[in-house]
């Protein structure tokens, strides 16, 4: 007979991840919950912990948190963490889990296991990127945490295939990719017509930060095709609502997301989900760790090849709407949460508490 699984979500909810499949295992018959600390984006979820005031409401929002802290501790069976954030500070709850009987899952979504030093050498990134400039302090910070968490998690997930072979950077092994996922649902699909020569491609871009995204490259090209008389409108989308992204996605006839360090991302997804031709540079190294390679239809670019990819996407407009087809087909079949979610579950049941 199965577990019959309890499982918090919490306290990070980078990517909504945490929130959506909290919401999505309760839709499928499991008890669930997301709890997190404190969302300036306010990323759908179940619980955001109290926080500011005066201190008398400090001291009472802490109080009734630590309280609550407590109650899920015993109430939840399975724990499912992010980004090296459990129930307490600095991890100090971790030796507890396993003393009464419950399941640890750790799930890493970026530079809580990003080794900065690899990524500069691999990439050949340059002085100025905050990678080169903050990777020794961030580096070790890393290292310390993971080897004080490894002791005691019963599966170790990350959101990317790269993030497993940086793991390695460690000495530190995750046990597999759970998909980026989105509620596919939520997002509308908006057919890309067919544009003729003598019309405007408007090509889209959105930096969270442009250094991480290579965003220099990218101006840098588009300026060149615009001096060749290429008829381009080009947007830098910056410091907007969620809301208003995809609305600038919708408007685009292209998306161009970070080309500097290896994998597509959420603002890739998006982009595919609402069938928008989407460019991101896709280092086949990491491959390996998917099953699902040869199906991804990201055009990958680098900062090296991103004039010659967007003049060759321009000279052969007539295929973008196909493209932007095969893009939200590939959401709908691999980062939808309702299939992610299945996934999730089989791994509760027969990896984590091995039924």
């Amino acid at each position: 007979m199965q577990k019959k699984l309890k499982v918090f979500h919490g306290l990070v909810n980078y990517g909504t991840q945490a929130g959506l499949f909290a919401l999505e295992l309760r839709n499928q018959g499991i008890d669930a919950i997301s709890v997190v600390n404190n969302d300036l984006s306010k990323r759908k979820t179940d619980i955001e912990l109290l926080c500011g005031g005066n201190f008398f409401q400090k001291v009472f929002k802490h109080s009734w948190n630590y309280l609550r802290k407590i109650y899920w501790f015993f109430k939840f069976n399975t724990f499912h963490f992010y980004f090296g954030k459990t129930l307490l500070p600095n991890q100090i709850d971790l030796p507890f889990y396993r003393f009464f009987g419950k399941k640890v899952i750790m799930e890493y979504l970026g530079n809580d296991i990003r080794h900065y030093k690899t990524l500069v050498e691999r990439y050949n990134l340059s002085k100025n990127h905050d990678f080169f400039q903050q990777m020794e302090e961030h580096d070790r910070k890393t290292a310390k945490r993971i080897k004080n968490e490894k002791k005691y998690l019963d599966y170790k997930l990350c959101c990317l295939p790269n993030h497993i072979d940086l793991a390695k950077s460690y000495n530190y092994c995750i046990n597999e990719v759970l998909p980026l996922s989105l509620n596919i649902n939520d997002i509308k699909y908006k057919e890309l017509k067919n544009k003729t020569p003598d019309k405007l491609l408007k090509i889209l871009h959105a930096p969270t930060k442009r250094g991480f995204k290579g965003t220099i490259y990218i101006e840098r090209a588009i300026a060149t095709l615009q001096k060749e008389g290429y008829a381009i409108d080009f947007k830098i989308a910056e410091g907007i609502t969620h809301k208003e992204l995809f609305k600038e996605y919708e408007r685009c006839d292209i998306f161009i997301d970070q080309i500097s360090v290896g994998w597509y991302g959420t603002a890739s997804l998006e982009s595919m989900a609402v069938g928008r031709p989407t460019c991101a540079y896709i280092d086949e190294r990491y491959f390996q760790y998917i099953n699902y390679a040869d199906e991804i239809p990201v055009i990958n670019v680098t900062p090296e090849n991103v004039t010659d990819k967007l003049r060759e996407l321009i000279s052969n407009r007539e295929q973008l709407p196909d493209i932007g087809k095969r893009s939200r087909e590939f959401v709908e079949k691999y980062h939808d949460v309702k299939n992610v979610t299945k996934k999730l579950i089989d791994i509760y049941h027969n990896k984590v508490w091995n039924q």
